[in-house]
C-alpha cells in the first residue's frame, strides 16, 4: 500500500479514537455526577482498585502489536483525564521536582493533577491529614538499599491511611548540554554517583564529580555549566532542557523503588490486595512467634517485616508487617483475631490494591 493511503488510514483511526474518547469522557462525567448526588467525598473519586481493573482488562484485550506496558501507559492518562474531569485532585509528593517520586506519582496518577512537591517526608503526612492535599506518594523501600525508615516511623502517630501501592524501576541516566566527549565536570547526588561509579569510571575517567543534594539540583547545575553534566532520571532531562546522552548507565540493572500513596480513605476490594498494618507485642518470650505463627497457619504470605522503636519509651518496638490478602477473607480474619489476642495493640495502615 502507498505510503499516503497509510497516512491516510492512520488519520482515519485517529479521529475514531477521538470521538471514542469522547464518549468516554461524556460516561465519566455522567459517573462524576451520579456520585455527587451520592454524596460521596471527594477521596471517593480515586478509586484504585477500579484503576487497577481498567489497565487489567485492557492489557488482556491487548491483540499484540502494541507493547502491553505502552497501551497501560496511555491508559493511565486516559484515567486521569477522566479522573480530572469528576474532582480536580492535589497529589504532594516526596522530595523536589523530576526526582524518582516526583516520577512514580506521575507515572501513578497520570499527569491531569495538580502535583506539589514537599521537601519531608512528615510534611507529606501532614498534608493529607489537613486535606491540604489529597493523596501523598512516599518511597517505602528499595531492592537494593532497604526499608525507608521515616516512612515508617511516621505511621506511629498519623491517623493516614494507605490507599495504594506503586513500584518504579529506577534507571539512571547522563544528561548535559554537551556531547559526552566534552564533558568535564558530573554533578548528582551520591547514591547515583556510586551506583554508577563503573560506567564513569571507564566512560568518563578524568571527570570531576560534585556530589549534590538531590539528583534535580544535579541537573539544574548541569544545566548552567556548559561542560558539566548530570545523573538523574527523563523526567530531570525534560524539565532542564538537557539531553541524555546515554541512558541506564547503573552498574546494577536490578533495582526497584516501592511507593506508597496515602489518603483518608479505604479503597474497596479488587480481588487481588495487600494489607499492612502494625502491632506491638508483650516483653514475653515467645511473643513475636506466636504473633506471625497466625499467618503461617492460615497460608497467608507475609510480604515485609520490619520493627522500629516507638521513640516514646526506652527499648519499646512496634512491628510492621505487610500480607497479600484482604480483611473480608475467612482466613485473615482468623490470623488477625489471633494476633489481637497475642499483641499489646494492633492497627491497620491500609488495604488496598496490589500495583499492576
Amino acid at each position: 500500500m502507498p505510503l499516503d493511503d497509510l497516512r491516510k488510514q492512520i488519520n482515519e483511526l485517529d479521529e475514531q479514537i477521538v470521538r471514542l474518547l469522547d464518549q468516554r469522557a461524556r460516561v465519566s462525567l455522567r459517573v462524576a455526577e451520579e456520585k455527587r448526588m451520592a454524596g460521596e467525598p471527594s477521596a471517593v473519586y480515586y478509586r484504585p482498585e477500579r484503576e487497577r481493573e481498567v489497565l487489567e482488562r485492557v492489557a488482556r484485550a491487548n491483540p499484540g502489536a502494541l507493547p502491553t506496558e505502552s497501551l497501560r501507559a496511555i491508559y493511565r492518562e486516559i484515567i486521569s483525564a477522566s479522573r480530572e474531569l469528576q474532582r480536580h485532585h492535589i497529589v504532594a509528593y516526596f522530595g523536589a521536582p523530576a526526582s524518582f517520586t516526583h516520577a512514580a506519582a506521575l507515572r501513578h496518577f497520570g499527569r491531569q493533577c495538580q502535583f506539589t512537591p514537599i521537601g519531608d517526608i512528615q510534611g507529606i503526612f501532614s498534608a493529607v491529614e489537613r486535606g491540604a492535599a489529597h493523596f501523598g506518594v512516599v518511597p517505602i523501600e528499595n531492592s537494593t538499599e532497604g526499608i525507608i525508615p521515616a516512612t515508617l516511623d511516621q505511621f506511629i502517630n498519623s491517623p493516614v491511611r494507605i490507599v495504594a501501592e506503586a513500584y518504579m524501576e529506577v534507571h539512571h541516566n547522563i544528561m548535559a548540554t554537551c556531547p559526552l566527549v566534552e564533558v568535564r565536570t558530573v554533578y548528582s547526588h551520591p547514591q547515583p554517583l556510586a551506583q554508577c561509579q563503573g560506567w564513569i569510571h571507564r566512560m568518563l575517567p578524568e571527570v570531576k564529580l560534585v556530589e549534590v543534594s538531590s539528583t534535580p539540583i544535579g541537573a539544574q547545575m548541569a544545566r548552567d555549566d556548559p561542560s558539566g553534566a548530570a545523573i538523574g532520571t527523563k523526567l530531570a532531562a525534560d524539565l532542564f532542557g538537557l539531553a541524555i546522552l546515554e541512558e541506564r548507565i547503573e552498574d546494577y540493572a536490578i533495582n526497584r523503588t516501592r511507593f506508597w500513596v496515602l489518603g483518608r480513605e479505604t479503597p474497596e476490594p479488587s480481588g487481588k490486595d495487600k494489607t499492612s498494618l502494625l502491632f506491638s507485642t508483650r516483653h514475653e518470650s515467645g511473643s513475636l512467634f506466636r504473633s506471625l505463627e497466625a499467618f503461617a497457619a492460615h497460608r497467608i504470605n507475609l510480604t515485609l517485616i520490619q520493627s522500629r522503636p516507638t521513640k516514646h519509651t526506652a527499648w519499646e518496638y512496634v512491628f510492621f508487617i505487610d500480607f497479600n490478602g484482604h480483611p473480608n477473607q475467612d482466613n485473615v480474619q482468623a490470623a488477625m483475631r489471633e494476633l489481637e489476642r497475642n499483641s499489646v495493640f494492633v492497627r491497620v495502615l491500609g488495604t488496598y490494591p496490589e500495583a499492576v
